[in-house]
C-alpha cells in the first residue's frame, strides 16, 4: 500500500492516492488521470471530503475513463451538479459533475466495500463546519496497526482550518474541531490545502484546536 499527494497548479488543493497494488482510490479528484504515474491501475473508488469546485474537478474524467463511483456525504451531494452550491460561480467559472454520486449510508467502510483485496477499515467522521457536509477518512490498517491516516479535507490544516462563509457554520466547526481533538495524537492527516500534520502537533501548536 502507497500513498501519494497531487496538488492542483490553480487552487492548490490537493488530491490523494491510495494503491493498493493496482488497485486505486482517490480523495478529491481535483489533478487530471493523465497526470497520475503509473499507466497500469484501476480507480476502483473516488472519496470527496466536501463538495467545493476546487476539489471535484476532474471526477467526470476518472469515471469516464474507470467507471468508479463517486462517494460523498448526503449534506453535501447537490454541490456536486450546481456551480453556485460548490461555489464555482462565486469564482466565475461553470464547473459541475455528471456523475451521479453515491451517498455514504454508513460509518465504517472496509476494503471488500470497494473490491480491494489488501486489507483496511475506513471510517467517515462527520465534521460540518467548512461545508454543511464535510467528512474526514480515517483510514486503518489491521497488517500495519502503526498508520492511521486522515484526510481532513479542508476541516483542519497544518496550523490552520478552512473558512466557513462558503456554505459553512462557525459553530459546527467549533463541534468539529472538538471532536477531532479527542482523537489520538499519533494520527497522521493529510488535509486539503497545504502540508500533512498530525493530531497531536495540532494540538499543541493550532490556536483554533486549543479554543
Amino acid at each position: 500500500m502507497e500513498l501519494q499527494v497531487y496538488s492542483s497548479f490553480s487552487m492548490g488543493a490537493n488530491m490523494y492516492v491510495l494503491s493498493f497494488g493496482k488497485d486505486i482510490i482517490l480523495i478529491d479528484p481535483c489533478v487530471s488521470p493523465a497526470k497520475l504515474s503509473g499507466s497500469d491501475f484501476s480507480v476502483k473508488a473516488i472519496l470527496i471530503t466536501h463538495g467545493h469546485f476546487d476539489h471535484i474537478t476532474d471526477a467526470d474524467a476518472y469515471v469516464e475513463k474507470f467507471g468508479c463511483p463517486v462517494y460523498i456525504s448526503s449534506g453535501d451531494k447537490d454541490m456536486l451538479s450546481d456551480p453556485r452550491k460548490n461555489h464555482a460561480a462565486s469564482f466565475g467559472m461553470d464547473l459541475s459533475v455528471n456523475t451521479t454520486p453515491v451517498v455514504f449510508t454508513k460509518d465504517i467502510y472496509s476494503h471488500t466495500d470497494f473490491g480491494i483485496d489488501e486489507p483496511f477499515r475506513l471510517e467517515i467522521i462527520k465534521t460540518p463546519g467548512h461545508t454543511s457536509g464535510s467528512v474526514c477518512f480515517l483510514f486503518t490498517f489491521p497488517d500495519m496497526p502503526e498508520k492511521k491516516w486522515m484526510f481532513t479535507g479542508d476541516t483542519l490544516f497544518q496550523l490552520s482550518i478552512g473558512r466557513t462563509d462558503l456554505g459553512g457554520s462557525d459553530r459546527d466547526m467549533r463541534e468539529s474541531l472538538k471532536l477531532l481533538s479527542k482523537m489520538e495524537d499519533d494520527i497522521d492527516c493529510f488535509p486539503g490545502h497545504g502540508e500533512r500534520t498530525t493530531i497531536g502537533f495540532e494540538k499543541k501548536r493550532n490556536p483554533y484546536m486549543a479554543r
